[in-house]
């Protein structure tokens, strides 16, 4: 590279990374992930990058292993980052049942926070700081920041080699015989290019158990019968397609006295009344500030007020998964 090029690729990179508080990480770190040759190996293959797919890849990596994950996106985190949901619901995680790579993850999200934001003094001088103050979780926070401190946290393994992260890669298909896996091939969701991926064991962290499928290995779906695991509330007889409901988690914001609703879109009436047929019944209409008591089933009214106020006896939807809360940061902010 001439002298040239070498000092405009530095300056653009520094002014690249003066701008943002968000460095792209993952693009600097794993740039090389397109160089990879068809065929690899490691220790241990993890695939799927959310946090059960990160937790382990920390776990191996300390102890000195070498690791191959992968993540059909091109996000790390899962549940923190794609999905925008909290790290927890535990009230009492802030004095026990953590491990400390758990709470070094939580400090490290505060942190990001105090070195980066305009927060007040209050909440800068906070230990136990909660960016979005939301009720789900002791710690809510948008999910770019999760996705920063984990690309940090898996930084030095990256640059040392001992982790190559294949990102936009969705497993696809598996070499096995009998209960021995010797490699699953990995799609590039962009550019349909494939790796081969070999190692001595396998771990599953896909969001659906894609390996199961493809490695002939034996599993089951849905519910199990009270006979089956001798729980007090399962039922009489199993069902196969009795699954967790799915959460479709929107990232919004209030902007007082302005108006953005749009057109209706197609089929809005529809969904609007729509009464799903559910055995139990669910109580009224699927789209509603309205929903089953987890333990009664009978129904309960939410409240939704944007501006955070206290509308007791009625819960206020707008405060339980809030990520960011105004009222940490500085005015105009």
């Amino acid at each position: 590279m001439d002298r040239k090029r070498f000092v405009g690729l530095v300056t653009g990179l520094g002014g690249g990374l003066a701008k943002s508080s968000f460095p792209d990480i993952n693009g600097f770190l794993y740039s090389h992930e397109n160089e990879q040759p068809i065929e690899l190996s490691a220790d241990v293959i993890i695939c799927g990058g959310g946090l059960g797919g990160c937790a382990a890849a920390m776990a191996a990596l300390r102890n000195q292993i070498k690791v191959i994950l992968t993540e059909e996106t091109d996000w790390i985190g899962g549940q923190l980052t794609q999905q925008g949901v909290p790290p927890d619901e535990n009230i009492w995680i802030e004095t026990s049942g953590s491990t400390k790579l758990y709470r070094d993850f939580r400090n490290a999200v505060r942190q990001f926070y105090k070195n980066n934001y305009p927060l007040t003094k209050s909440a800068q001088a906070d230990r136990l700081f909660d960016p979005g103050n939301g009720s789900v979780s002791k710690l809510c926070h948008e999910p770019r920041v999760a996705l920063a401190v984990l690309s940090e946290m898996l930084a030095p393994y990256v640059k040392s080699g001992k982790l190559i992260l294949l990102k936009n890669r969705k497993i696809t298909t598996a070499d096995y015989s009998g209960d021995i896996v010797r490699s699953v091939t990995a799609t590039n969701q962009l550019t349909g290019e494939t790796n081969v991926l070999s190692a001595p064991y396998f771990i599953d962290a896909t969001e659906l158990g894609d390996l199961l499928p493809l490695t002939g290995t034996e599993f089951i779906t849905g519910s199990e019968s009270q006979k089956d695991t001798h729980e007090l509330h399962a039922s009489e007889t199993a069902d196969p397609q009795n699954n967790q409901s799915f959460n479709y988690c929107f990232a919004i914001d209030h902007l007082p006295g302005e108006n953005h609703i749009i057109e209706k879109p197609r089929d809005y009436c529809f969904w609007r009344d729509f009464i799903p047929q559910l055995k139990p019944p669910w109580p009224g209409k699927l789209l509603d500030l309205n929903y089953s008591n987890p333990s009664t089933l009978a129904s309960k009214e939410l409240g939704f007020n944007p501006e955070g106020a206290d509308i007791a006896p009625l819960f206020n939807l707008w405060n339980y998964r809030r990520i960011i809360d105004k009222t940490n940061f500085k005015p105009g902010f």
